[in-house]
């Protein structure tokens, strides 16, 4: 009886052991997560509400063909950036963002446009980078609205946010967009994390 515990206290003794072992090397053997790009990377969404009115932002980052192909490597070590095999380390240049503002009534059982709301011509925008916990406002940008037809118009409003320049950015910055009341109030903030 003795013998067949310390039999079975010694197997136990080996499969807690080495079965850590086996563990972390799977979790090193894992493969690196790889992320492909289309044209455009979506950014978070922003609401901003006045009353029962709800102004929702549906962002998206884009430059020509920069995005299309490029790849995003996960590692332990970090992320890497390649396209066509070549390593990209920084943005492009130039930067657009386009956003898709959606008007609808807030808290309604079913979605129920409304009209463009007057609070949306005052507001303001703020453009920055953040690298680890530290913003820095981006050189120079621009906002212009963009002419929707009659029929789409109603509850609609397209927004281009051109940054003009972007030069040597590393790609591992996240790009921030954020909406300010007319005195300076922080409405809503998005960002964009390739």
């Amino acid at each position: 009886m003795k013998r067949t515990f310390l039999a079975a206290s010694a197997f136990a003794l080996t499969v807690a052991i080495l079965f850590p072992l086996r563990s972390s090397r799977a979790l090193q053997e894992a493969p690196p997560r790889v992320v492909e790009y289309t044209e455009r990377v979506q950014m978070s969404t922003g609401e901003v509400r006045k009353g029962d009115v709800c102004a929702t932002f549906y962002p998206e980052l884009e430059s020509n063909e920069f995005f299309r192909g490029l790849q995003r490597t996960e590692t332990d070590e970090g992320r890497t950036f390649r396209k066509y095999s070549q390593l990209v380390t920084t943005y492009p240049p130039s930067l657009r963002i386009q956003i898709d503002v959606r008007i609808s009534i807030c808290d309604a059982d079913i979605y129920t446009p409304a009209p463009i709301p007057d609070f949306l011509k005052t507001l303001h925008f703020k453009v920055q980078w953040k690298k680890a916990m530290y913003l820095r406002p981006v050189g120079s940008f621009s906002v212009e609205s963009i002419p929707l037809t009659l029929d789409q118009s109603e509850n609609r409003k397209v927004l281009v946010v051109q940054i003009h320049d972007s030069t040597n950015v590393p790609l591992t910055d996240h790009l921030i967009l954020t909406i300010l009341s007319p005195d300076g109030k922080i409405l809503s903030r998005m960002a964009a994390r390739p």
